[in-house]
């Protein structure tokens, strides 16, 4: 198993303690905050729901959002044994998938694939038409375990090339072009 690509902390950085809110990071980069992460029956389920990225999410063109997730649940796992479920809704629109629908059904194939269970579709009454919240339970479980480090491991696949902070519009883009008159002038 790869090293996680995120770093999970707790508010400014200091260590994550369950029930607090959540911070994700790539490198030092800042790439989302979850608040709140409450504890539920009788802290043994977690809940993520608030999931706030920051601009360099929202300008990626990959679906980070899948692979925090992902990170998030193995971290968890690893390192909070008493979390028997992790209970999710997602609703965050994302303007580089092609439809809700689209996005919907990937998320929703995403949780099924980790063995998540009560996985639902359902139109977001507060929002635009076309914007879909897939929700459900992913319970701890040998099988399930294996599952998501599976999945997460063919996610973590996708940003072995270009990590998550590696801005592509560097590569290819007004500052790269520039760059590059710029070298041909010297």
């Amino acid at each position: 198993m790869k090293p996680s690509l995120v770093r999970i902390t707790g508010p400014d950085a200091e260590p994550y303690t369950l029930g607090r809110p959540m911070w994700v990071y790539a490198g030092e980069d800042l790439l989302a905050k979850l608040d709140p992460v409450p504890l539920l029956r009788s802290g043994t389920e977690l809940h993520i729901e608030a999931f706030e990225p920051t601009d360099l999410v929202r300008e990626e063109k990959r679906h980070v959002g899948r692979l925090i997730f992902l990170e998030i649940c193995a971290f968890i796992v690893e390192n909070f044994q008493q979390i028997q479920a992790i209970s999710f809704v997602l609703s965050r629109q994302i303007d580089a998938m092609a439809t809700g629908a689209v996005l919907a059904a990937s998320r929703s194939e995403t949780m099924t694939r980790i063995g998540a269970v009560d996985v639902q579709i359902s139109p977001k009454s507060d929002a635009k038409p076309g914007h879909f919240v897939v929700s459900g339970i992913w319970i701890y479980s040998e099988r399930t375990h294996a599952a998501l480090l599976g999945v997460l491991e063919k996610e973590r696949a996708n940003y072995a090339g270009r990590p998550i902070s590696a801005r592509s519009s560097e590569s290819g883009g007004v500052v790269a072009r520039l760059r590059n008159l710029v070298s041909r002038r010297s």
